[in-house]
C-alpha cells in the first residue's frame, strides 16, 4: 500500500485544494506528504501550513536547485522541521529549461554536477557547519544557521543513467515520476539507496478525471528527461508528436487508456491496487498522486488506497 501522498499540480483545480488533500491524507494515515512547487504556492509556505495541521512526515520538493541557493533550501527545510516540531525531508532536482530558463531567466546547464554540489552544501548547512564553499556552481562563506543542527534526509529526482547514478551516490533516496514499473525496477537495481515513485492514481474516476491526467501528461511530453522516460515507458508515439510541434491541447486528446496503463494507476479499486503493487514489487516506495477532478480533495481515491 502507498507509503505517502503527493499534493498534485492540477491546473484545473483551486490552489486551496492542496490543504484539503493534505488533511485527507494525514487523517487516513498516509505516513508521508510531499509538497512540490510549480504554478501555485511557494513550497515552504504551503509546507508550513500543512505541518501545522497534519501529523504526517513532510517532504518538500523536488525543488529546482537553480531557483533557490543551497543555503536558502537548507534554511527552509530546517524552518519546517522546527516549526512543525518533527523532522522534515527535502527533495531536489534539475527541473526543466521551461521552468528555469523561461519562467525564471536562469541558465539550465551542468545539471548533474550542479545538483550533486547543491546536495553536499545543503548537508553542510544542516549539520550546523560554518560555510566555506567555493564550488563550480555555488559559493557561500561564513554562514552558520542559528537554527542549530538538523537531520538531513535529501531525496534527489532523477532521469537517465547519469542523473540516477549521481542521485544514488549523494542522496538518501531517489524519486521518479511518470515511469513504468520496469523503469523503477531498473533504477532500484542501479542505486544503493531507496527509490520512491510518484504514481498518478484514480479509483473509479469520472470522465473529467481522465481528462485531468491526459492534460497533465501532455505537458510533460516535450520536457527534457520526462520525454525520454515517457518514450521508454511506451508513450513514444506521443513523444514523437510533441517533438513534431503538436500543441498540448491536441496531444491530450491522443492520450489513451493504453498509454495511462504504463505510467499511472487508474480504474476500479482492485485494479489500482494491483498496479501500485507492481511498483512496490519493482522496489519502490509508492507515493500516490490523487486525481481530484470529480473527486474533490482526492477523498475517494485516498480512502480506497489508505494504508491498513
Amino acid at each position: 500500500m502507498p507509503a505517502g501522498a503527493v499534493l498534485p499540480f492540477w491546473l484545473d483545480r483551486p490552489p486551496e485544494e492542496a490543504l484539503e488533500i493534505a488533511g485527507n491524507a494525514s487523517r487516513l494515515g498516509y505516513p508521508e506528504i510531499w509538497i512540490g512547487e510549480m504554478l501555485h504556492f511557494d513550497a515552504f509556505a504551503l509546507a508550513g501550513a500543512v505541518a501545522a495541521s497534519t501529523e504526517s512526515t513532510i517532504t518538500v520538493g523536488p525543488l529546482a536547485i537553480d531557483l533557490r541557493d543551497p543555503v536558502a533550501m537548507a534554511m527552509g527545510i530546517a524552518s519546517i522541521a522546527l516549526l512543525g516540531r518533527r523532522p522534515a525531508r527535502l527533495a531536489v532536482g534539475a527541473s526543466s529549461p521551461a521552468v528555469v530558463q523561461r519562467w525564471h531567466g536562469r541558465p539550465w546547464t551542468g545539471q548533474t554536477t550542479k545538483v550533486e554540489e547543491a546536495v553536499l552544501l545543503i548537508r553542510s548547512v544542516l549539520a550546523g557547519e560554518r560555510t566555506s564553499h567555493a564550488g563550480a556552481h555555488f559559493q557561500s562563506d561564513g554562514f552558520r544557521s542559528a537554527l542549530g543542527r538538523q537531520a538531513a534526509h535529501i531525496t534527489v529526482a532523477a532521469f537517465g543513467p547519469r542523473m540516477t547514478e549521481m542521485a544514488g551516490r549523494c542522496g538518501d533516496r531517489v524519486v521518479l515520476n511518470l515511469v513504468s514499473a520496469s523503469q523503477v525496477a531498473a533504477a532500484a537495481r542501479s542505486v544503493p539507496v531507496p527509490v520512491a515513485v510518484w504514481v498518478v492514481a484514480g479509483v473509479d474516476p469520472s470522465e473529467e478525471g481522465f481528462d485531468q491526467i491526459r492534460r497533465q501528461i501532455a505537458l510533460y511530453l516535450g520536457a527534457p528527461g520526462y520525454a525520454s522516460a515517457l518514450a521508454d515507458a511506451g508513450l513514444d508515439d506521443l513523444v514523437e508528436a510533441a517533438r513534431a510541434g503538436l500543441p498540448a491541447s491536441d496531444l491530450a486528446r491522443l492520450v489513451t487508456p493504453r498509454h495511462l496503463e504504463s505510467v499511472a494507476a487508474i480504474g476500479g479499486k482492485q485494479e489500482v491496487i494491483d498496479r501500485l503493487a507492481r511498483y512496490e514489487e519493482a522496489g519502490a516506495e509508492v507515493m500516490v498522486v490523487p486525481i481530484t477532478a470529480g473527486d474533490p480533495g482526492g477523498l475517494r481515491t485516498l480512502t480506497a488506497l489508505a494504508p491498513e
